[in-house]
């Protein structure tokens, strides 16, 4: 069962009237937890515990409320199962947030034992009410720029290597860094491959090495070869298994996106021609302006360089070396 497929049956789940103590749920294939709806239509999810001494509170945020130690019982096949769970409930109507909630949980909970404590699951909230506390923020980025970043994952020969590389923070200076290795990722809409910089961000420490990735992204409709965020991101889930690492692409799109993540799915970009125009730069070659003219007391200084005369780095004229860098050598 893949979760679309699950989303699908919780939207179908009968909502009980308010003020009733009663749930519609589904049991999730080979756990013990169960998937169900709230009187308002939230999504809640019953994860079966063990019986362990916690003394953990609950939780009660704006989005997300997480109550331990909750005596349930569920019917199935007309025999009761009594239990205690922990109930996690996200507060939120909105379609997008609702699938993003059951995807999230479900790797969580595939990453804990079948029966978890308290305290383990308490440990994994905390990566949850992270993501989802992010998402009640402003955007930092544009979805262009994001898009951009997870074309350059998705196309990489590695992309858990370069998901692990990303940044933590959205407006951290390089998009990707792993050691002196770094990579920064520009997008475009217009016809010409010119891109904004600060002066640091071209002018790294003594030791560092820096790429610059060039994209042009332009919006496409959906039937015409256009892709949205969500979907460039299953792409990349498809080829990465590992919890820790899709967990982590879920933190920094929820921290760079904001309160944009419901518009995930409703933009589009080109496909094709954006993986057809990535290129890879040494910054070295990139114009740019020497921090060594830049007088003393001026400050926030940048500018924009036209890349259309500098030589990809993979193309056989180019003396850039990837072969000492993980980081590097996963891109391509």
């Amino acid at each position: 069962m893949h979760n679309r497929e699950l989303f699908e049956q919780f939207k179908a789940l009968t909502i009980e009237g308010e003020g009733n103590r009663e749930f519609s749920v589904l049991s999730l294939p080979n756990m013990l937890h169960k998937l169900g709806v709230s009187s308002e239509g939230y999504p809640k999810f019953f994860v079966c515990t063990n019986e362990s001494v916690s003394s953990i509170h609950n939780t009660s945020l704006e989005i997300l409320t997480v109550e331990y130690n909750l005596p349930c019982t569920f019917v199935d096949d007309e025999v009761s199962e009594p239990h205690h769970y922990t109930v996690l409930t996200l507060r939120s109507l909105e379609s997008s947030l609702q699938a993003e909630f059951i995807d999230i949980v479900l790797m969580m909970l595939g990453r804990l034992e079948s029966m978890p404590s308290k305290r383990e699951i308490s440990i994994e909230v905390e990566n949850l009410i992270s993501i989802f506390s992010a998402m009640t923020c402003p955007p930092k980025k544009q979805i262009q720029g994001l898009w951009a970043e997870l074309l350059v994952i998705e196309r990489s020969r590695f992309p858990e290597t370069i998901i692990n590389a990303w940044h933590s923070d959205p407006n951290a200076k390089y998009d990707f860094t792993m050691g002196r290795d770094k990579v920064e990722v520009k997008s475009t809409s217009g016809e010409e491959r010119k891109h904004h910089f600060s002066l640091d961000q071209l002018n790294p420490s003594r030791n560092s090495r820096l790429l610059i990735a060039s994209v042009i992204v332009r919006e496409s409709g959906h039937g015409n070869g256009g892709m949205s965020v969500s979907e460039l991101r299953d792409k990349i889930c498809e080829r990465v298994t590992n919890i820790d690492s899709r967990m982590h692409l879920y933190q920094v799109m929820a921290e760079t996106i904001g309160t944009d993540m419901h518009k995930l799915e409703g933009v589009f970009y080109d496909y094709v021609e954006a993986s057809d125009t990535l290129r890879f730069y040494d910054a070295r070659e990139v114009p740019g302006i020497d921090r060594s003219q830049v007088m003393p007391g001026v400050t926030s200084v940048g500018f924009t360089s036209d890349l259309s005369g500098v030589i990809d780095i993979q193309d056989e004229n180019s003396e850039f070396s990837v072969d000492d860098s993980p980081l590097f050598r996963s891109l391509f």
